[in-house]
């Protein structure tokens, strides 16, 4: 399975997942209990690099339709892909998104891989809660990842839930911990379609007052708690709200998602705006981001008309657009994916006057 998502290139040779996350934004989607393989490895990454939309910039995201740490099986799978990858000289990113278990074994293995992977580990404080985990052994995994001189460890402090793991004793709990292995941490809400608004009613998890099936929603003042917090325990520790963020500056690149110059198109009633644009105003995000400077400097870089007329010809692209100061207005509907594209490839944001979504996303949307 191959999908484009907002921040990478999705590849997976397995599906479906066993933790049961109760806040899993795929659980709609049908029996995710069940664990499948979908794909041949050799064929997935072949697919991958034949993929129109393909460019070895963009990072790639390997078996997040499971967990790529999951069991032994899946396991094997992921790194068949990493090892082939690595055959095939890949420069792109890897990521690969775990709340998973890693041995001294299975280290091993991963250690031998050179490509530049990136393990962005979710830990944040409901590890037995909702998520089905034993906190003892995730912190265990993380002293292991932390030691491979080949990755770089993230902590993903996601999703973060009012009342469940946005209080201060949770806080400082996650951050001693996670400010011992971790290179930075990225700190998101929980995105809520209809199907998961109700299975969090039922099992009696407050939500937050607005939800938003498109958007990750994480109020202000508890992000603001979670980093002053964080702050104490480590007061250099790096902190995003993003992942292309904090995945940009760990790459020393500006975010390849362009959020510093959103505050330009971004509706300003969005529930997520004031994350995502922070309190400046001024067109960029918070200036105490350690990626504050080179953001800036990428969004006051000039396009021209014919660099990017020739990013919409490499992938037969037909239509009108027009570069405005600090974003380019693509005129008529075009696909998500393709919108994504330009942006990673362009270095800058894109605004569609309407977007069309895959099956998959738009079912999660409702």
């Amino acid at each position: 399975m191959l999908n484009y998502l907002k921040s990478s290139i999705s590849i997976s040779s397995y599906d479906g997942c066993t933790i049961g996350c109760k806040y899993c934004i795929l659980s709609g989607l049908g029996d995710r209990c069940i664990v499948k393989k979908i794909s041949d490895e050799e064929e997935l990454v072949e697919e991958l690099l034949n993929f129109r939309l393909y460019t070895n910039e963009v990072p790639i995201s390997i078996n997040n339709q499971t967990d790529p740490l999951l069991n032994a099986q899946v396991f094997d799978s992921t790194m068949k892909i990493l090892e082939i990858m690595e055959q095939k000289d890949l420069k792109n990113p890897i990521m690969i998104i775990t709340k998973g278990y890693m041995t001294e074994e299975r280290a091993e293995r991963l250690s031998k891989i050179n490509l530049n992977i990136i393990i962005l580990y979710t830990f944040s404080g409901l590890s037995e809660k909702l998520e089905n985990r034993n906190e003892t052994r995730q912190i265990e995994t993380m002293q292991i990842l932390s030691k491979l001189k080949n990755i770089k460890l993230v902590n993903y402090y996601r999703p973060v839930i009012e009342g469940l793991n946005s209080d201060e004793e949770t806080i400082r709990h996650v951050s001693s911990i996670v400010t011992k292995y971790c290179e930075c941490s990225i700190v998101s809400g929980i995105r809520l379609n209809t199907h998961l608004k109700s299975v969090l009613e039922n099992a009696n998890i407050g939500i937050p007052e607005k939800y938003d099936p498109d958007h990750k929603v994480l109020l202000p003042e508890t992000y603001k708690r979670i980093r002053d917090i964080f702050k104490k325990e480590n007061k250099d520790y790096p902190m995003f709200k993003k992942t292309s963020c904090g995945i940009s500056y760990l790459l020393k690149r500006p975010d390849y998602n362009g959020h510093s110059a959103r505050i330009y198109y971004c509706n300003p009633t969005c529930v997520s705006y004031p994350i995502c644009i922070g309190n400046s105003k001024i067109g960029f995000c918070d200036k105490d981001c350690p990626n504050f400077s080179i953001c800036k400097q990428e969004s006051n870089n000039q396009i021209t008309a014919n660099q990017f007329q020739g990013f919409l010809d490499k992938i037969d692209l037909k239509g009108n657009f027009q570069i405005k100061d600090h974003y380019i207005k693509l005129d008529g509907t075009y696909w998500q994916e393709e919108v994504s594209y330009l942006r990673h490839i362009s270095k800058k944001n894109i605004k569609a006057d309407e977007l069309l979504k895959r099956e998959d996303e738009f079912l999660i949307s409702q």
